[in-house]
C-alpha cells in the first residue's frame, strides 16, 4: 500500500523538485543528476516528497489536500502517518531479530522501536547508526525506504556539529536539516554500502555511476 501511495504522490512531482533537491544535496552537476549506485534514485524521491517546499507546504502535504483520502481506511491510515514523518539520525541499542531495532533517534533526542526485518538481520553492530525518514504506526515506527548508513564517528559528528552551528542560519528552512544529513551520508561514501535483498540473488556488478539530465 505504501509504494502504491508513493508512485501516485511521485507523479505530481515537478521536474523542479528533481534539480533542487539534487544539487542541496551534491549530487547535480552542470545540470546532471549523478548517482553512485542506481538504488541512490530512492533518496532522491524521498527527499524530493518531503524536503522541497513551495509555499510552505512539501509535495505530500500539497497531495493529501488534493487527493483527500476516506477518513476511516487504511489509505487514510496511512496518508496520516506520511504526514507525520520526521527524518532521524538513528544509533541502535539492540536488535529483535525478525522484527526490527530499539534506537536512539541521536537528532531528536527520542527512543524509538524500528519494526524493519531487513534491518533486524543485517544490523549487527551495536551504536551502528544510520539516516532514515520515519513514519510511525502505533506504537513502532517504520522507514520511508530511503535510508543511508552513517559509515564512522566521524562522518556522524561531522553532520551533528554542522546542524548545530548552522541551526541559525541555512538549516532554519523547512526540509534543510534532512537534506543536509543525506549530503553528509552521500559525501562520505554511504551509497556504496546500501543494498536491497529480493527472492531471486542477483550476481555482483561492478559499481556504476549513474547520469540523468534535466534542461
Amino acid at each position: 500500500m505504501g509504494m502504491d501511495l508513493n508512485q501516485r504522490i511521485i507523479k505530481t512531482l515537478p521536474r523542479q523538485a528533481f534539480a533542487e533537491v539534487g544539487e542541496a544535496v551534491g549530487i547535480r552537476h552542470n545540470d546532471i543528476l549523478e548517482f553512485d549506485t542506481e538504488d541512490m534514485t530512492s533518496v532522491l524521491m524521498d527527499c524530493c516528497l518531503y524536503d522541497w517546499f513551495e509555499n510552505g507546504k512539501n509535495v505530500v502535504q500539497r497531495y493529501s489536500e488534493a487527493h483527500p483520502a476516506k477518513p476511516a481506511t487504511d489509505q487514510g491510515y496511512l496518508m496520516q502517518a506520511y504526514l507525520q514523518a520526521k527524518y532521524r539520525v538513528l544509533v541502535m541499542q539492540s536488535a529483535v531479530p525478525g522484527a526490527g531495532l530499539h534506537c536512539r533517534d541521536v537528532l531528536n533526542n527520542e527512543e524509538l522501536f524500528l519494526m524493519d526485518l531487513g534491518l533486524s538481520q543485517t544490523a549487527k553492530d551495536a551504536n551502528a547508526a544510520f539516516a532514515t525518514r520515519t513514519i510511525p504506526l502505533g506504537e513502532y515506527w517504520m522507514t520511508s525506504g530511503a535510508g543511508l548508513p552513517i559509515t564512522s564517528k566521524k562522518t556522524l559528528l561531522h553532520a551533528l556539529s554542522r546542524i548545530e552551528s548552522e541551526k541559525s542560519k541555512s538549516l532554519e528552512a523547512p526540509g534543510s536539516v534532512a537534506l543536509w544529513v543525506v549530503r553528509v551520508c552521500l559525501s562520505a561514501g554511504a551509497a556504496g554500502h546500501v543494498t536491497y535483498a529480493s527472492a531471486a540473488a542477483k550476481s555482483p556488478e561492478p559499481r556504476r555511476r549513474t547520469r540523468w539530465r534535466w534542461l
